[in-house]
């Protein structure tokens, strides 16, 4: 009879997200993952079998907590250059309250990795088109509301907010918070109408974002990040 685990298993899967995180998939040994998680080695390897084992969930894991912000995005109310500000702003203001600024484990996976590892790609790639059909919908819909540009190409643009969020992400790392948030809005700026740029101010007006408290330009229907 094998013996019972004495550790929360999604306990591990969070430490390893922050650890990949924070060494990458290369720097990260199952020495760094086990005291992280305070398990022992022999634990580890009962449930986990290898790292790249946990490497492959805890990446599977995080991605699969953008379900949740993309139907916010989706659903939210607020003005569409508001919410792409909300996606870009509040994601990198919360990277630099950290004082690792680590980031995100996709953006970071695919800086290191790129797309040598078939199941990192299998995993990521998904994400990635999620993403994008969500950044299309509400692009459409900020056209049709009349702040955002009409000459933008949805699709292209879709494509680049998910580029820029991911560069911004690996400059946050080192650059001041005040001109990573300073680039996120004037490459939102560049997309919106004259009423679109006069929305996204009036709602920023409202919402800062700061190292104590990130504001959240975002409003939704019975969610709120």
């Amino acid at each position: 009879m094998g013996r019972k685990k004495t550790f929360d298993e999604q306990m591990v899967i969070k430490a390893a997200i922050a650890v990949f995180s924070e060494h990458g998939y290369t720097g990260t040994d199952v020495g760094l993952v086990c005291e992280r998680a305070n398990i022992g080695r022999s634990s580890f390897y009962n449930t986990f079998d290898s790292l790249d084992t946990l490497f492959l969930r805890a990446l599977r894991e995080y991605t699969g907590s953008g379900t949740s912000l993309r139907e916010e995005l989706r659903t939210g109310t607020a003005p569409a250059p508001t919410l792409i500000m909300h996606r870009l702003g509040g994601e990198l203001a919360k990277q630099c309250e950290d004082d690792k600024r680590i980031g995100c484990l996709s953006a970071n996976t695919a800086a290191e990795l790129g797309r040598d590892v078939d199941a990192v790609c299998t995993i990521l790639d998904p994400d990635r088109r999620a993403w994008l059909e969500t950044y299309s919908i509400v692009l459409e819909r900020g056209q049709v509301e009349g702040h955002i540009r009409p000459d933008v190409d949805t699709k292209v643009h879709a494509e680049l907010i998910y580029s820029v969020l991911a560069g911004l992400r690996i400059a946050a790392r080192v650059m001041p918070a005040d001109n990573v948030q300073a680039q996120a809005s004037a490459f939102i700026e560049a997309l919106c109408t004259p009423e679109g740029i006069t929305a996204l101010h009036n709602h920023t007006a409202l919402n800062t974002y700061d190292g104590k408290a990130p504001g959240h330009l975002i409003s939704t229907e019975g969610s709120a990040q």
